[in-house]
């Protein structure tokens, strides 16, 4: 194990916990904290300093990390009046999922006067200049996403929960006149006379839908499920004008027998080992029992932006690059990689186990195609909204007045964790270079 000094210790520490844990930078002068802490005592003051340098230090490791090609996740969320965007980077890898992922920005727009195409290129111009050659662009499929691809001139990806959610929306519209009737109920029963008689007879408390997250819909007629029972109880005239009828009740469960189908496609979404080749196969199962998802979920879907680079992509995830057409080979052109010879060592298969006789496999079918491992251009952006629910969570009401470029750099180490150490902390504060 390295020896390294008090003061390497203590700015390693103090760093790793504000960071880790998106804490107030001020905790490391909280009275408790140094009590508490086996850590000496370090201000404010000190802990921006290191963190400002390790940021410089881990962009300049970065910038080494990342190989010529990879594809750029990106997103936006706002914050008050502060519209922040995103960017990650995810590349081939060795590991088991086949990528890897950095956080590369989170910043707000440069002029938040006009969020058009034009201003999120530039925005995107340190990234496509200074990082390396982007094979892909990983977004919504909302116009200004769509514009901006097309300005830069890099395929687009669309996320597919994004469209997955567009057509649970058109499938929501059809049940509008029902969820406004629950919700309305669900609305009446918050007030403070209907709670308070509520709370007597069960601690469930009515849940109440947001439009721009379907999956509150859900949890909404579950609550109303399980409140019904309660409601004639209640004695309340209000409430019983807007009790719903049996045809009404018969339709809420079929309703949410649907929407919980759906969600495990949501869910299976989520998973981070998921391909666009996987992607294509759900919906397509989709679409056989929704024939009108196809509008939304079809291969050539009038949303997708680029169906011939994610055609030919499909087509090397499934190991079937003979059967790309000339436009698909045109299209991913930038994934292309010269192919290893065949016929090389490959070890004692025999003594291998299971699980390296799987990976050993897999690697051999990637050395004889002439194409990136295309596993890490990633079906949707949820690694943003993973990263959106984490700063929701640390940029309380206390910390609003957090200048957004030092909240960015906390968020920077606390994403590229794996990045560095107290290996680098001590090269930083030995004013070493990273070049």
């Amino acid at each position: 194990m390295p020896l390294f000094s008090r003061s390497v210790w203590n700015v390693y520490g103090w760093l790793t916990s504000v960071t880790s844990s998106l804490l107030p930078f001020n905790f490391c002068e909280n009275e408790m904290a140094r009590r508490y802490s086996n850590l000496g005592p370090i201000s404010n003051k000190t802990l921006m300093k290191w963190m400002h340098q390790m940021c410089r230090w881990l962009e300049a490791k970065l910038k080494k990390t990342l190989p010529e090609s990879f594809a750029c996740v990106f997103d936006a969320w706002t914050s008050g009046s502060t519209h922040y965007v995103v960017v990650f980077a995810s590349f081939p890898s060795d590991s088991l999922r086949g990528y890897e992922m950095m956080l590369l920005a989170l910043l707000p727009m440069n002029d938040e006067d006009s969020l058009s195409a034009a201003d999120f290129l530039e925005f995107f111009d340190f990234v496509l200049d200074v990082y390396g050659k982007q094979v892909a662009l990983i977004g919504d499929n909302c116009a200004s996403n769509r514009a901006f691809t097309r300005l830069a001139g890099i395929p687009m990806v669309g996320c597919a929960s994004h469209r997955f959610n567009l057509f649970v929306g058109d499938v929501l519209a059809d049940y509008e006149d029902l969820l406004c009737a629950v919700h309305a109920i669900m609305k009446k029963l918050s007030n403070i006379i209907p709670a308070a008689k509520l709370r007597r007879m069960t601690p469930l408390c009515p849940k109440q839908r947001n439009k721009t997250r379907w999956s509150s819909s859900v949890a909404m007629l579950v609550r109303y499920i399980e409140l019904k029972p309660f409601l004639p109880q209640l004695g309340l005239d209000d409430i019983d004008m807007l009790l719903l009828n049996s045809r009404q009740d018969r339709d809420v469960d079929l309703l949410i027998a649907q929407l919980t189908d759906l969600n495990s496609v949501t869910l299976a979404l989520q998973d981070e080992s998921l391909t666009l080749a996987d992607v294509h196969m759900l919906f397509d199962e989709v679409v056989v029992q929704y024939p009108g998802a196809e509008v939304r979920l079809g291969p050539d879907a009038s949303v997708v932006e680029d169906p011939t680079f994610e055609s030919g992509v499909v087509k090397v995830l499934q190991h079937m690059e003979a059967s790309l057409n000339a436009d698909e080979r045109m299209a991913i052109a930038l994934l292309s990689m010269p192919s290893m010879a065949d016929g090389g060592y490959v070890g004692d298969m025999d003594s291998m186990s299971m699980a390296a006789l799987a990976l050993k496999r897999r690697k051999l079918l990637q050395a004889r195609s002439n194409y990136l491992d295309c596993r890490f251009l990633r079906p949707t952006s949820n690694m943003c909204e993973r990263l959106f629910s984490v700063t929701k969570w640390a940029m309380t009401d206390r910390r609003r007045s957090v200048l957004p470029a030092n909240f960015e750099e906390q968020l920077f180490l606390h994403c590229n964790y794996f990045l560095w150490g107290s290996e680098d902390v001590k090269s930083v504060m030995e004013g070493e270079t990273d070049e």
